[in-house]
């Protein structure tokens, strides 16, 4: 066995196939099923069965595998970290929610690192559960995640499972984000029925691995289908829409006054009718911080003690 090997039957799990672990891999499909042979043969186990929908991974094939990717984090760590000294560069890797406030601390922070000859950075935002896979797979050193509060239980329940630790960020009670020109810009928003005659933006991929909407019950679902609603995938695009489609809402985490000013946005907060939300830090149990990331995190625990909640 060697880490090759290692790396091939993570692929394959990740895609539940070997073509489609192939064709990602760029290699012939033979090499990929030889790997998997010879380590299910060293260590005599089974990783890997066959059924009708394709791949799927037994439970031994699981434990092994948790295994052979926490080797290849300490073997990748090892590595950056000496290249890192080597090259007296910047390396940062994070996965996050499509948040203003945490875009404008990431944006603060690549200012402080002009002088810097190496940078080696990736900011990733998504939603929740792609980012608990990214750190799981050890692609970001670290994640933030996003979840209404009534969920607690499912994600510190979900996080302990995949032995990930976690720090919170911010509580905040969701603000409803609208043009200063729309109907709604001088109401007290406190039930749906003030809310009928807008559209709402909302992030289409939120979801969780059953594929319920992470913040919605079934009634909420049900009622979110009459509603009118516009679902977009990348953050950005919702302040454009926003400022020039009348009578548009969108519920999100704290914006920059800056940003509100651009676009001719206001933010405006909803009592008990918002819901309550929090952004937690997630990383490996075993993980360890670097000097670059430390800087981060504390411009970010400063920005959120404007928000009268820090961590």
């Amino acid at each position: 066995m060697n880490f090759t090997d290692l790396k091939y039957v993570i692929e394959i799990d990740k895609y539940s196939s070997i073509s489609m672990a192939a064709k990602k891999l760029y290699v012939a499909q033979s090499n990929l099923s030889r790997a998997v042979k010879k380590i299910e043969n060293e260590f005599d186990i089974v990783i890997f069965e066959r059924t009708p929908k394709g791949i799927a991974t037994t439970r031994e094939g699981q434990r092994f595998l948790d295994h052979a990717k926490e080797i290849l984090y300490q073997v990748n760590n090892l590595t950056k970290t000496y290249s890192d000294l080597a090259d007296n560069g910047v390396s940062l890797r994070i996965s996050v929610p499509r948040a203003s406030y945490i875009s404008e601390v990431f944006s603060e922070y690549l200012r402080t690192l002009n002088d810097e000859e190496n940078l080696r950075i990736h900011y990733y935002e998504t939603n929740s559960m792609k980012t608990i896979q990214n750190v799981l797979d050890f692609h970001f050193d670290v994640g933030i995640i996003r979840y209404n509060a009534m969920h607690e239980g499912y994600y510190l329940s979900l996080l302990k499972l995949k032995n990930l630790d976690y720090k919170m960020i911010l509580e905040f009670d969701y603000l409803l984000l609208t043009s200063k020109k729309s109907i709604i810009a001088d109401k007290h928003i406190r039930c749906d029925e003030d809310l009928k005659d807008c559209i709402e933006i909302v992030y289409g991929d939120e979801r969780l691995p059953s594929g319920d909407y992470v913040d919605l019950t079934d009634n909420d679902r049900e009622e979110r289908m009459q509603k009118k609603v516009i679902y977009i995938y990348a953050r950005g695009s919702h302040f454009e829409i926003l400022d020039s489609v009348p009578n548009t809402y969108m519920w999100v985490s704290p914006v920059p006054q800056h940003i509100l000013d651009k676009y001719g946005l206001i933010q405006m907060r909803c009592g008990a009718y918002a819901k309550y939300m929090k952004d937690v830090l997630i990383f490996k149990e075993n993980h360890v911080q670097k000097e670059h990331e430390k800087n981060f995190l504390i411009m970010l625990r400063e920005k959120t003690r404007e928000f009268g909640c820090y961590f």
